[in-house]
């Protein structure tokens, strides 16, 4: 069944990013940045829909009402990005790699509409990416970074990068510690396709970033790690994939 669901997801995906897409991009080069941002939220909507993917989403409270804040999540699907812009039911803009935002059509739309593309190999552009992002903290738009830079290869929390943790710090906004539980078994590293499932998102309190500078870094890590692991349940996809 599953290898006859897969071709009509991609096609219903693929024709939704060419339907979104002109649409970001006409919409941001009028200035209208929030009526640009509707199809992004539709396209995944449209996403969870034909993969059957539902979610479930506890500590809502602690989303800050200004927006102003740093998602700080673990990363184990390419479910999660999608999942976490639908479950935290505000504007959520990523920190993406450079490479992604040369996708034809799509990658040029996600940049208009407000999405952060940081070139790695170039530590001078990267160091320019990350002052914009650093004024669109301030600015009020809610950012999501993945600090373990990729998706993890075994399910376990991963060492922690720290540009999410210095965009954070520069911007003198709370970080916001969230796990995403069971995307892993949904869509796995390799998998052709999405099972139908149920994702779990929990989202912790804030941990406050005012006055702190960059020697505070790897505190906040490490208060970042904690918060993420608590939260974390035995992926049925890597199996002991918990902290002991």
């Amino acid at each position: 069944m599953r290898l006859l669901t897969a071709p009509l997801q991609y096609l219903v995906m693929t024709l939704a990013t060419f339907v979104c897409a002109p649409v970001i991009l006409w919409r941001s080069l009028r200035g209208r940045q929030r009526a640009a941002y509707a199809p992004v939220e539709w396209w995944a909507r449209t996403l969870a829909a034909v993969c059957g993917v539902t979610f479930g989403v506890r500590g809502l409270e602690h989303v800050p009402t200004d927006g102003r804040c740093v998602v700080l999540s673990n990363h184990c699907s390419h479910l999660d990005g999608p999942v976490l812009l639908l479950a935290l039911r505000v504007p959520l803009y990523f920190v993406i790699k450079r490479e992604l935002a040369r996708v034809p059509i799509w990658g040029p739309a996600t940049v208009r509409v407000g999405f952060i593309a940081i070139d790695r190999s170039d530590s001078a552009q990267a160091r320019a990416e990350l002052a914009r992002a650093v004024e669109a903290v301030r600015g009020g738009r809610t950012v999501l970074v993945f600090p373990e830079g990729t998706r993890s290869p075994d399910g376990r929390l991963q060492r922690f990068k720290k540009g999410g943790f210095r965009l954070a710090v520069d911007a003198q906004v709370p970080i916001l510690p969230v796990t995403v539980n069971g995307s892993a078994a949904l869509l796995p590293k390799g998998s052709p396709a999405p099972y139908p499932g149920r994702v779990d998102v929990i989202v912790h309190p804030p941990i406050p970033t005012a006055g702190l500078g960059p020697d505070d870094v790897p505190d906040l890590g490490d208060r970042t790690w904690r918060a993420i692991e608590s939260g974390r349940r035995e992926d049925p996809a890597y199996p002991g994939s918990t902290a002991p």
